[in-house]
């Protein structure tokens, strides 16, 4: 068989079977590695959104808890775990 990556050479059948069962094994791994690649962007985002809906919890939480206290009066974090 004459292939043109090897410039006209020939390879025997056995080694062309070989080559192309290779070709197809890569490129069934690049296509589970995609799906891990998206499946990897798909929960950083949920990470993220997490961890951003932490912070605004964390946020109203503090807020609700020294509504009712001055400025320069410190936070009873003691209050605040017995509220959550």
């Amino acid at each position: 068989m004459s292939d043109t990556h090897n410039h006209g050479e020939e390879i025997s059948a056995d080694t062309y079977v070989r080559l192309m069962r290779h070709q197809f094994n890569l490129e069934s791994l690049g296509d589970r590695l995609q799906k891990i690649e998206d499946a990897a962007t798909i929960m950083k985002d949920k990470w993220r959104r997490v961890d951003e809906a932490m912070r605004d919890f964390t946020d109203l939480l503090i807020a609700y808890s020294t509504k009712d206290t001055k400025v320069d009066q410190p936070v009873n974090y003691v209050t605040l775990a017995e509220i959550v």
